[in-house]
């Protein structure tokens, strides 16, 4: 299983130095949040937890202007938590501080340079998905997590979901044959509040350096990345060239693309379909259907996980996401440990990094006409979404279609080019 590792003490620890924690407590590193606003307070609320566990020691947060309300504040202060303005005055304050692991959920753009940073002082990193826009970035992360003898990992959650680890150890033992086609179809409607919300959303560079954000790239990319990850564990050769065929579109007054159709066949004829948009009417909840030679299987998000094969129908009821996220953490601290755990590491990442890029390379975005675009308000948010979308999109991925041979007026004929998802 290549990229989502179990990190056994035998086999990786002779290799990394030792965790130092200041306190000799090995199974509570001394921690730093950078970044608590946005994505960063649900990861606040579990490293709260965690903290007040013994499970870790929450010594330093980084909060960047504007401040969060007070309540962040004084939870922070609480928790005997000393507050910093930036990150270069984290990276200051690194040797008094003795920290040893950091998490990382700052936007998309600041993920490599904050995670190369961290990792040359000496810190072991969980950084939020994406782990960066470009493969550039993640050969020089590698390098220097290498360099430094540091453990950096992604946070992907559902990858930690028991759910999905349970389907997937079911398909690598052929419980329904060998792969056929993989195919994930997501809807998740977007406001205009969502894209206006903070400097990156929507955009594809910001500040100099490659943002790539898409529902690909960001709020979809753990479907794809399970996707990834239960094919490979299967079996599918992910370390040879791919054929990519896409189609991107554009409705929401953003540089890059909300509605995503690709398709990627590996050299012995799988397929692994993805189906995802932010401009639909209605939600969709993300799915994954596999199919073998010799049954089918499903998962959905934050409900199940089943199985139809030769033996019969297997099916495994799915935790919360706050759950998952919390499984999530306690496996990231026992990689930092040494301990056996799985995470998921850069090479595995690096697939997802690969895809996206490849996508920006290969493809150009289509705008959807403005005749096909309304506009609703729900619960006070308006929305722009594309008539019809929400039925062709659904169709396509049933059929393995492109949008345009599944009835949308608006869509163009894909492409097709090589993509190469490892280095």
């Amino acid at each position: 299983m290549l990229g989502f590792a179990h990190a056994h003490p035998s086999l990786h620890s002779a290799s990394l130095r030792p965790v130092e924690t200041g306190g000799g407590r090995l199974s509570a590193p001394r921690t730093v949040l950078v970044g608590v606003g946005g994505y960063g307070r649900v990861h606040l609320r579990h490293l709260l937890d965690f903290h007040r566990r013994g499970e870790l020691v929450l010594a330093a947060a980084v909060v960047f202007p504007p401040e969060p309300d007070e309540t962040v504040v004084g939870d922070l202060r609480a928790a005997g938590c000393e507050i910093l303005a930036s990150f270069e005055a984290l990276l200051a304050a690194l040797p008094r501080l003795r920290i040893a692991f950091a998490v990382v959920p700052t936007p998309i753009h600041l993920h490599a340079t904050m995670t190369l940073a961290l990792v040359r002082a000496g810190v072991d990193v969980l950084v939020e998905k994406p782990l960066t826009a470009t493969p550039a970035d993640v050969a020089a992360m590698a390098e220097a997590a290498a360099a430094n003898q540091r453990r950096v990992a992604v946070g992907f959650q559902y990858l930690h979901a028991p759910e999905v680890r349970a389907l997937g150890r079911k398909l690598a033992d052929g419980a329904i044959g060998a792969l056929r086609r993989l195919v994930v179809h997501a809807a998740w409607p977007r406001s205009h509040a969502y894209y206006s919300r903070n400097a990156w959303a929507g955009r594809l560079k910001l500040e100099g350096a490659w943002v790539l954000d898409s529902p690909v790239s960001n709020a979809m990319s753990h479907f794809l990345m399970v996707m990834l990850n239960l094919a490979e564990r299967a079996g599918a050769p992910l370390n040879e060239p791919v054929n990519l065929t896409a189609e991107l579109y554009r409705a929401q007054a953003i540089e890059s693309f909300d509605t995503a159709m690709l398709q990627l066949r590996t050299v012995n004829g799988v397929r692994l379909d993805f189906y995802g948009t932010h401009s639909s009417a209605a939600i969709g909840r993300p799915s994954l259907r596999i199919e073998g030679t010799n049954g089918t299987a499903e998962w959905v998000q934050d409900s199940h996980a089943c199985l139809d094969g030769p033996g019969g129908r297997w099916e495994q009821t799915a935790f919360p996401e706050s759950d998952t996220r919390e499984r999530m953490l306690r496996d990231v601290l026992k990689y930092h440990r040494g301990e056996p755990a799985e995470v998921c590491t850069i090479g595995m990442a690096s697939l997802h990094v690969r895809c996206i890029a490849g996508l920006h390379r290969e493809f150009l975005v289509t705008p959807v006409p403005a005749a096909h675009i309304r506009r609703h308000e729900v619960d006070g948010q308006v929305f722009s979404y594309v008539s019809g979308l929400d039925e062709v999109l659904l169709a396509a991925a049933r059929t393995g279609q492109g949008l345009a041979e599944a009835g949308a007026a608006w869509a163009v004929k894909p492409r097709t080019a090589r993509l190469q998802l490892r280095g």
